[in-house]
């Protein structure tokens, strides 16, 4: 692999998809077809963009709208081709959910070769370090204040300003990453500083809190 290939670019298109699929969710909630408050689209090299939005099955479990968007282009054209982006308005999904059809989001993605993702807000909860593709979250403020309104409806913890103790600045997130990162490696010290708060996540759970 190439570094370009994981190179995000154009990001003013990526942020009029990403405004198109937060009009999508709002039309959605207001149809009552009970869709999902996740919007995503892929984006190939020709341009052609399909979407998805997360919807209910009859079995009760949810397609999330990053499967519902993969499934739509691979039914529409085909594989996915190289240089494909995924644009989400709530990076990808990696843990366990009951509630979702098939693999996570993160693994669903990383099986049909999308190494670039463009995202309106993050749930630090969700990113998977040992992920195979490059993640960024956009840099305009109004698109990631919606993004997160959408989010802080089901992402528990978004609002909270207090960490098992330790004081956060805007959200706790920093530190959630952090403490995931270290339990995830049996209360592994972080080899290099990535933020105090993520440092102080870490700290907090080899410390056993």
């Amino acid at each position: 692999m190439r570094a370009e290939d994981f190179e995000i670019t154009n990001t003013t298109r990526l942020d009029e998809i990403l405004t198109e699929l937060c009009a999508l969710v709002i039309q959605g909630q207001s149809k009552g077809q009970d869709l999902g408050l996740v919007g995503a689209a892929v984006l190939d090299p020709d341009m052609n963009c399909v979407v998805g939005i997360n919807y209910p099955t009859r079995s009760g479990q949810r397609v999330h709208a990053e499967r519902a968007a993969i499934d739509s282009y691979t039914a529409r054209f085909g594989t996915i081709p190289e240089g494909s982006i995924m644009i989400t308005t709530l990076n990808p999904c990696s843990q366990p959910m009951a509630e979702r059809v098939g693999d996570s989001c993160t693994s669903f993605i990383q099986q049909h070769g999308i190494h670039k993702v463009y995202c309106g807000y993050r749930d630090p909860a969700q990113v998977d370090l040992n992920k195979t593709f490059h993640l960024q979250m956009t840099r305009n403020p109004k698109i990631q204040a919606l993004c997160r309104a959408f989010a802080v409806t089901f992402v528990p913890n978004l609002d909270e300003l207090n960490f098992l103790g330790s004081t956060c600045t805007r959200d706790c997130s920093g530190h959630r990453a952090g403490y995931a990162w270290s339990k995830a490696r049996a209360g592994a010290k972080v080899p290099m500083s990535r933020s105090p708060s993520f440092d102080k996540g870490a700290a907090l759970q080899r410390a056993g809190k």
